[in-house]
C-alpha cells in the first residue's frame, strides 16, 4: 500500500529530470516504506533493481543477470559470467544511455557487510565512470547507522557524491484510516498509541478483530511478526545492546530526566550521553525542552521520551513481560493493558495527534499559523502544548478522558499560563476526547 509520499516522489522525479547523472540516498528504519516508494517511482521507468543480501557476490549477481541482460538487450552477452560488482558496473557501459535509467541498490548496507571496502569501490566507479552517464543511482538502506558511516557522514567513502537524500519517516496519523478504514475513531487513536504509523505494522492490523485481539495476536503472541520486531530492529543498529535496552525500558516506564535514568542504572549521567544521542539519531527517542526556552541546547530542563510509539509499547508490554509471554501467559499482560494503556499511552499519543492537527490545519483551532508548538513545564507545573508565533500564544490542554469539565480545565490552564512571562496576544484551548470523536 502506498500513501503520503508525494513530496518524496517529487524529489525523485526532479532528480530524474536532472541533466546527466543523479545520486539519491534513501534511508529510514525497517518497514517504513522505502521499497514501496522506490517501486512507485520506477514503475514507469527503465530501471535495474538490486535487492542486496548478505549472500556472496557471485550468487547475488547470478540472480540479477536476467534483469541486467534484459536492460542491455545484447544477446551475445548471455553466456558472460558476472562474479563481481565491478564487472556489473563495467557491463552497464554496454547500455547506450540515450534514455536515463535508474539503478537501485536496496538494503545497501548488506553489500557493505559482505565487503567492507564496497563503498570505496563504488566511489571510484562513480567518480570515473557512472557520474558521466545519464543515470539515476539510488542507494537505499534501513540500518541508519551504516548508511551514515558509508554514505552520509563527512568521513564516509561516498560523502559528497549524492545530489539528494531522503530520510523516510513514519506516516502521519491521518493515514491510519487508509490502512484500517473501518476502525472507529477511538480505535484509530489506540492503534496510533501501539502499532504506531509504520506502514508494514499497519498492514498487519486485522479489521475483523477487536483492538485488544489485534494486540494479542499480532504483538503479544510469541510467534507473531511484531513480537520480536523490537529486538531485531535494535540489534541491527546497536552494539552494546544491554545498556541501550536498559535505558529504553526505564524511559518506557515514564522516567524522562537524565539524572533519574542514570540513578536507576546506577551510573553517572555523563556515561549515558552517547547512548542517548545514538537513540535520538536513530529516531527512537527525542529530547524535549520547554517550548519557551530561549537557548534549548543549553537548557537543563531536558526530558527524554520515545519518538517511536511502537517501540515504546513494545518495551513496556513485551520486553518487560518476556517471562510471562514466553510461557504463553498472554492474558496476564492483556489485563495490564486494560488497566493502564489509556493513561500511560493513549493520553500522550492524543497530545501528539493534537500537535499534528495544529500544524496541518491551524485555522481549524487557532487564529494564527504557529511557528513553534511544544510542551512546557517547570518544577511544579506542566502545560500539554503551547503554540506561538511572534505576536500570538495559545495555551492548550489535551484531555483523553470521558466527561471532561472543560470550564474547570480552562480555569486551571489560565492559572498556569500566568507562570510564563510574555507580551503576546493570548488564546486558550481545551481539546478533549469527545471533541476528537465528534469532529
Amino acid at each position: 500500500m502506498f500513501f503520503n509520499r508525494e513530496e518524496e516522489l517529487k524529489i525523485l522525479n526532479k532528480e530524474y529530470e536532472r541533466a546527466g547523472s543523479a545520486f539519491t540516498v534513501i534511508y529510514g528504519r525497517r518497514r517504513v516504506g522505502k521499497t514501496a516508494l522506490i517501486y512507485e517511482y520506477i514503475k514507469d521507468k527503465l530501471s535495474l533493481f538490486i535487492y542486496a543480501t548478505e549472500a556472496s557476490f557471485p550468487i547475488q549477481l547470478e540472480n540479477l543477470k536476467p534483469q541486467l541482460l534484459k536492460l542491455i538487450n545484447k544477446p551475445y552477452l548471455k553466456n558472460i559470467k558476472i562474479e563481481t560488482f565491478t564487472q556489473l558496473f563495467e557491463l552497464l557501459n554496454e547500455y547506450d544511455f540515450t534514455k536515463k535509467f535508474v539503478l537501485v541498490i536496496d538494503e545497501y548496507q548488506n553489500l557493505c557487510k559482505v565487503d567492507k571496502s564496497f563503498s570505496s569501490q563504488l566511489q571510484m566507479i562513480w567518480d570515473t565512470n557512472l557520474k558521466s552517464k545519464n543515470i539515476h543511482l539510488i542507494l537505499s538502506g534501513s540500518v541508519i547507522s551504516m548508511m551514515h558511516s558509508e554514505v552520509l557522514d563527512y568521513s564516509a567513502p561516498l560523502y559528497g557524491r549524492r545530489t539528494s537524500n531522503i530520510h523516510l519517516k513514519p506516516l502521519a496519523f491521518k493515514y491510519i484510516k487508509k490502512f484500517v478504514p473501518n476502525a472507529s475513531k477511538e480505535d484509530q487513536m489506540n492503534i496510533f498509541a501501539s502499532f504506531g504509523t509504520i506502514p508494514k505494522y499497519l498492514e498487519l492490523y486485522e479489521e475483523e478483530k477487536s483492538f485488544l485481539q489485534n494486540i494479542k495476536d499480532n504483538i503479544l503472541n510469541k510467534n507473531s511478526f511484531l513480537y520480536s520486531e523490537g529486538n531485531f530492529l535494535l540489534r541491527q543498529e546497536l552494539g552494546e545492546i544491554s545498556t541501550y535496552f536498559s535505558i529504553l525500558e526505564i524511559i518506557s516506564k515514564g522516567e524522562s530526566k537524565l539524572g533519574n535514568i542514570a540513578s536507576k542504572l546506577q551510573v553517572a549521567s555523563t556515561y549515558l550521553t552517547r547512548y542517548l544521542l545514538k537513540l535520538i539519531d536513530l529516531d527512537i527517542l527525542i529530547k524535549e525542552v520547554p517550548i519557551t526556552e530561549t537557548n534549548p541546547l543549553k537548557s537543563k530542563m531536558g526530558r527524554y521520551r520515545f519518538k517511536d510509539k511502537f517501540l515504546q509499547f513494545w518495551f513496556f508490554y513485551v520486553y518487560k513481560n518476556y517471562n510471562l509471554l514466553e510461557i504463553n501467559q498472554v492474558d496476564a499482560v492483556l489485563e495490564e493493558i486494560k488497566t493502564n494503556f489509556n493513561d500511560r499511552f493513549v493520553s500522550f499519543a492524543f497530545e501528539d495527534y493534537v500537535k499534528e492537527e495544529l500544524l496541518q490545519n491551524p485555522y481549524k483551532y487557532l487564529e494564527f499559523i504557529p511557528q513553534k508548538i511544544g510542551r512546557w513545564w517547570n518544577k511544579n507545573e506542566e502545560i500539554d502544548l503551547i503554540a506561538m508565533d511572534e505576536k500570538n500564544i495559545c495555551f492548550i490542554e489535551c484531555k483523553w478522558q470521558n466527561s471532561v469539565n472543560k470550564k474547570e480545565v480552562l480555569y486551571k490552564l489560565i492559572k498556569k499560563s500566568k507562570l510564563i512571562k510574555h507580551e503576546k496576544k493570548e488564546y486558550f484551548l481545551v481539546i478533549t476526547k469527545d471533541d476528537y470523536l465528534n469532529s
